[in-house]
């Protein structure tokens, strides 16, 4: 495409997204949204899916696997919390057993967050009985709180749990990056074509290009980075400019996340690249 082409439409989107900036007195939550892909299953016994929520190198939920042996037919699936996190559910006696949320719920400190290991999500003894909250269950969400440092952070992972607990499969999960705000289950965060205000700064794609404008004020050692949907980082640069755009061509078209720091102000937003 002409740069003289791609710069008018670059006025375009600013424009367009400035105007619905100045009317929009609400600012999107900070979600942060992972898609595993493929989905990961999991039909081995006495393995498990470490969820790092974060991505941050530390493991912070463990899904596990046991399937009996032998005359043995039970089967189960459950989760265990690192250190202080925690997951959304229920106790009753000794056992503790995690909420299987629907799309839309939303999760916060109300509810009732459990520490430890081998929260059991599903059981299966066979035809005698099962319990859990999540046996045979589709598009399901676990509540998940977890701490980034010492801040308190909120978060889901969707799943999928086999009737008779011998499987389970994770699809996606996500986080909301500000310390202490609610997350809704299966929120993923605001598309670029509802291009909301975040503070002061706007972040949208335009073809292949992501454009990065501040509306009030000159940047001061702004770092923006860019990675995508496995988690890789593909750009890291200084914004020197109240707007910027930083040429993705070379890239695939899809799901990136762009996270800008400035002033010591961490902002992240999910932009789709076509």
């Amino acid at each position: 495409m002409p740069t003289s082409t791609l710069n008018k439409k670059i006025k375009s989107y600013s424009a367009l997204a400035g105007s619905i900036a100045l009317m929009s007195s609400q600012a999107d939550a900070q979600v942060i949204y992972t898609d595993i892909n493929p989905d990961s299953t999991t039909t081995i016994s006495g393995t498990s899916f470490n969820l790092d929520l974060d991505n941050g190198g530390v493991v912070d939920f463990t899904f596990n696997l046991t399937i009996g042996t032998g005359s043995s037919t039970s089967q189960g699936v459950g989760i265990t919390a690192a250190g202080t996190n925690a997951v959304a559910g229920s106790v009753i006696g000794s056992y503790t057993y995690p909420f299987a949320l629907n799309n839309g719920d939303t999760i916060k400190s109300t509810l009732q967050f459990n520490t430890g290991a081998s929260q059991s999500m599903a059981s299966y003894f066979g035809s005698s009985y099962s319990y859990g909250n999540w046996i045979g269950v589709s598009n399901k969400f676990i509540g998940l709180q977890f701490y980034i440092g010492t801040q308190l952070h909120y978060g889901w992972a969707r799943l999928d749990v086999s009737a008779t607990a011998n499987q389970f499969t994770i699809k996606d999960y996500a986080y909301n990056a500000t310390p202490n705000d609610s997350i809704i289950a299966g929120e993923i965060g605001v598309g670029i074509d509802e291009n909301t205000l975040m503070a002061s700064t706007l972040i949208y794609s335009a073809e292949k290009n992501i454009i990065v404008s501040f509306l009030k004020e000159q940047p001061i050692n702004a770092v923006v980075k860019i990675g995508n949907a496995l988690g890789q980082e593909i750009y890291n640069g200084l914004l020197k400019d109240k707007e910027t755009s930083i040429d993705l061509s070379k890239e695939k078209t899809g799901i990136y996340f762009v996270t800008i720091t400035n002033k010591n102000i961490v902002y992240t937003k999910r932009v789709y690249l076509r």
